[in-house]
């Protein structure tokens, strides 16, 4: 697709911040036309995030959740990827400020800049918990539980106080991964590597503050889930709020006090702190209202995409969840649509089409529930979730080396990654 210069003879901009689903997906779908493209993210690399609870329990290593994002337009001669932190952005002026890179202005802007972590003002949380958002997130809470069992095998004593207790909040997918992939790693692979420990001792708890657990599943997802988490030994507790965190105590609104020296963050996300300098009026959770082709209303070239957006599902007329599915279908659509505009196209209105939601429990536990309310559970949901986690992947490479490592811990129980490196 062919486009008009200025009068300086230079293509169109499109600088997409966020190297996201939402910011690659948007990037891709602008190869073909005859633009600048500039993607600009803090990190060098993209992150897998539906996987970051595999690292963090040592099944995937880091390179199988991180790809670089300059070997992802390698083959996209329109674009370039920059390596640098937002700092502010003038929506009137069409402009954008990093900490190191000049300034950059736009014809159109994609702000895929994703959210943050919401500790919805529990105290000591900020400080003490442990989200499961970035992939240093991921890393930082793999070494923090190594080192709780390595601690608690030097000093027996420590167990008592809770060293190998954890607390995962939330009672969403993110929770419920996190909390089976943490027990079978608790009571396969440690039992080895720790003889002298007993792994009954280590209790990992479940906290959710609404009356029951998946809610956005039916009534039999929701059972079978509940039993798949007892039978590995995770504690569920429902209609319990968090109030406060220390580093080694959980202290719950109804008074029960946990002993556990870690907690993981699995219960909700905010837009990040940029999005309230815009200037906008914002919409739960700091997210950006955006009309049915993504755009700002009040600034139409600029397209909010991914979890900082809040997309409203033009067929249910609710607010589609931040998951990595929205965020990808969101970044193409917002792609294709520019592609379209630069090409004096018409352009369509964005359609999300849903897959179905899904979550793993376990080695050989799923849960599936489809577009018009069909489930499936156990193995079949397994080989569901893998394939579409697969076919969610951005490489080839990337995809043999989750088979690599599943199929090597479904046959060997083993987690290769259980290793801390010290910088």
């Amino acid at each position: 697709m062919s486009a008009p210069r200025d009068s300086n003879g230079r293509h169109p901009r499109v600088l997409v911040l966020g190297g996201g689903f939402a910011g690659i997906g948007a990037t891709h779908k602008l190869k073909n036309s005859d633009i600048d493209v500039v993607l600009v993210d803090k990190h060098d690399y993209h992150t897998f995030q539906p996987l970051l609870y595999q690292v963090a329990t040592g099944l995937l290593e880091q390179p199988a959740v991180g790809h670089p994002l300059r070997d992802l337009v390698h083959k996209q001669g329109n674009a370039r990827v920059h390596q640098d932190t937002v700092t502010s952005i003038d929506l009137d002026a069409r402009e954008v400020r990093f900490s190191e890179l000049e300034p950059l202005t736009y014809d159109y802007l994609v702000f895929g800049l994703g959210a943050e972590v919401n500790f919805f003002g529990v105290d000591g949380a900020q400080e003490h918990a442990f989200p499961l958002y970035t992939l240093a997130d991921a890393v930082r809470l793999k070494d923090h539980v190594l080192q709780r069992w390595e601690a608690a095998d030097r000093k027996p004593e420590l167990i008592d106080d809770g060293a190998l207790n954890i607390v995962v909040v939330g009672g969403g997918p993110t929770g419920i991964e996190t909390a089976g992939a943490l027990a079978e790693l608790y009571h396969g692979v440690f039992t080895k590597d720790y003889p002298d420990v007993t792994p009954e001792l280590a209790r990992i708890t479940l906290v959710e503050a609404g009356p029951e657990l998946f809610p956005m599943f039916k009534p039999d997802i929701r059972a079978y889930t509940e039993k798949a988490l007892a039978k590995r030994n995770v504690e569920v507790l429902t209609a319990e709020v968090v109030e406060s965190i220390t580093p080694s105590r959980v202290t719950l609104k109804s008074g029960t006090e946990l002993k556990a020296h870690t907690l993981v963050w699995g219960a909700g996300l905010q837009g990040n702190q940029l999005v309230q300098s815009l200037g906008l009026e914002l919409e739960r959770g700091n997210r950006i209202g955006v009309d049915e082709e993504l755009r700002i209303p009040s600034h139409p070239e600029v397209y909010a995409v991914g979890d900082v957006a809040a997309i409203t599902d033009q067929k249910t007329q609710q607010v589609l969840p931040q998951l990595g599915s929205v965020a990808l279908q969101a970044g193409e659509h917002a792609g294709e649509t520019i592609a379209r505009k630069i090409a004096d196209k018409e352009t369509k209105p964005f359609k999300y089409r849903d897959k179905g939601t899904m979550a793993t429990i376990g080695r050989g536990s799923a849960v599936v529930q489809m577009l018009g309310g069909r489930t499936m559970k156990g193995k079949a949901a397994s080989l569901a979730w893998g394939t579409v986690h697969l076919a969610l992947l951005p490489t080839n490479e990337d995809r043999a080396k989750a088979v690599v490592a599943w199929a090597g811990a479904g046959f060997t129980h083993q987690r290769e990654a259980r290793i801390t490196v010290e910088t």
